[in-house]
């Protein structure tokens, strides 16, 4: 016993260091273990909710073809493909033929959300077209109405023109001047305060245009187009995802174990 002690007194830094090791090999190996465990709950529970998500989709698919305005609405599949970011974590931990499996249903899964996201970019794109159309034919219209409101005001050709029409006798030729140019004054002044054009009347034509024009628009005179491509992608990937049994896999399974979710 005494030896023990005296071994101990002897020899105490470097068992506090063999202590300090254990230690934070124990700490890493619990933090390692609480990392695989978080990963693989992160996929399972993706897993799962992809699962439902893509029955959604597949509801979206009947005998008149794809459910365009249901398929638009639908929300992105996944943020984050949680498989990519930690299928190195379980690469020895599963069969070769789960993690294939897994594989190709997140493969399935990225066509999918392609096909959203493209389709998603093609109504956006329309409706930037479509804005811009409406934009530029209302711009057409203010300018279409503008010269027509000022064409019924009073031009300075005309104001020239009825100053021209005043007599130049030569009797009062010095009278008749200075009666031109008290009226060209006169009229100059007038043209610059009511220079304004009528805006009530300016409002009237206008809007009996506009209101013309949007209600062509709103009873669909303009074409969406989507391409059957989506349609036709969309339709072969849940043809190949189907046939993909993933929930019944020992891989899945694993993980599941590994995550301790006990309902499965």
């Amino acid at each position: 016993m005494k030896s023990i002690f005296e071994f101990l007194q002897a020899n105490w830094s470097d068992i506090l260091i063999i202590l300090v090791g254990l230690s934070a090999v124990g700490i890493y190996i619990v933090q390692e273990r609480r990392k695989i465990k978080d990963a693989a709950s992160l996929v399972v529970l993706q897993i799962d909710e992809l699962q439902i998500r893509v029955q959604e989709i597949q509801s979206y698919i009947t005998e008149q073809g794809l459910n365009f305005n249901a398929f638009y609405e639908s929300l992105p599949l996944m943020e984050v493909n949680y498989w990519n970011k930690y299928k190195h974590l379980f690469i020895r931990r599963i069969d070769n033929k789960s993690y294939n499996t897994f594989n190709k249903f997140y493969q399935y899964i990225s066509c999918i959300q392609e096909q959203q996201d493209l389709f998603r970019n093609l109504l956006k794109n329309y409706f930037f077209v479509k804005q811009s159309s409406i934009s530029n034919v209302e711009f057409n219209y203010i300018c279409e109405t503008l010269k027509e409101v000022e064409s019924s005001l009073i031009s300075p050709e005309q104001l020239q023109a009825l100053l021209d029409s005043i007599p130049k006798g030569n009797e009062n030729e010095k009278e008749n001047e200075i009666i031109q140019q008290t009226l060209s004054n006169f009229f100059a002044q007038l043209q610059q305060k009511n220079s304004n054009i009528d805006a009530e009347r300016f409002w009237t034509i206008y809007g009996n245009k506009r209101n013309r024009f949007l209600t062509i628009v709103n009873n669909n005179a303009l074409t969406t187009y989507t391409p059957m491509q989506v349609f036709t992608t969309l339709q072969a990937v849940l043809k190949q995802y189907v046939l993909l049994e993933i929930a019944g896999t020992d891989g899945y399974r694993k993980l599941c174990k590994i995550a301790k979710i006990t309902n499965k």
